[in-house]
């Protein structure tokens, strides 16, 4: 009598393997990870994954899998792009309010979810003349070189020597981009900024 098959068709065995796969785990182990107490080897742990894979229920099964872990991943990128965005083309300007008496920092009920999210730490200290609070944002030149870097602006320089802690030191110069290209990519960079930075850009 065969294992016993799921409403998917597939027995426990086999989508054990394939969440495994799906979590980038090798054939072989993926084997030991749905077959712990197997006393097979890897030549054959990978014979019998791969033929596996090959089942039409198992294939279709994976591709699911692998289908919805990109979408999540793409998702998760395009999260992490708007972040950096957000802190790269940010104006500190809309977190201040300046009067007569001075500069003062906004009320946080008056700060947008993206404004507030440019706040890398905030602390009060008190005195008996009142106070006083510092605000600290995050910093755009680093949220800048980093979406140069996902959108491929750079790429690596020659190596120089060792720095003091003995790691690798290499320079991030521009990619040799025709200008049209770099257009495009600088293009896609801006269209991930807040809506406002175009507004003011053409102003």
């Amino acid at each position: 009598m065969g294992a016993r098959r799921g409403p998917d068709g597939l027995t426990d065995k086999e989508r054990a393997v394939c969440y495994a796969i799906d979590a980038g785990l090798t054939n072989i182990d993926a084997f030991r990870e749905a077959c712990p107490n197997s006393a097979a080897n890897d030549r054959t742990a990978e014979r019998n994954i791969s033929r596996m894979r090959k089942l039409p229920h198992c294939a279709s099964f994976l591709t699911q899998l692998q289908s919805i872990s990109t979408d999540r991943h793409t998702r998760r990128k395009d999260r992490v792009i708007e972040e950096l965005a957000n802190i790269a083309f940010s104006d500190a300007g809309d977190l201040f309010r300046w009067g007569p008496d001075g500069v003062a920092i906004k009320d946080i009920d008056e700060l947008t979810p993206a404004q507030r999210r440019l706040v890398a730490k905030a602390a009060t200290t008190k005195t008996a003349q009142g106070g006083t609070t510092r605000l600290e944002i995050y910093d755009k030149l680093s949220a800048l070189d980093k979406l140069c870097k996902a959108f491929g602006i750079y790429v690596a320089g020659q190596r120089k020597p060792a720095g003091k802690d003995g790691g690798p030191n290499e320079t991030a110069v521009c990619a040799p981009l025709s200008d049209v290209e770099r257009a495009q990519r600088l293009s896609a960079i801006l269209r991930s900024a807040d809506g406002k930075s175009e507004v003011k850009k053409q102003k």
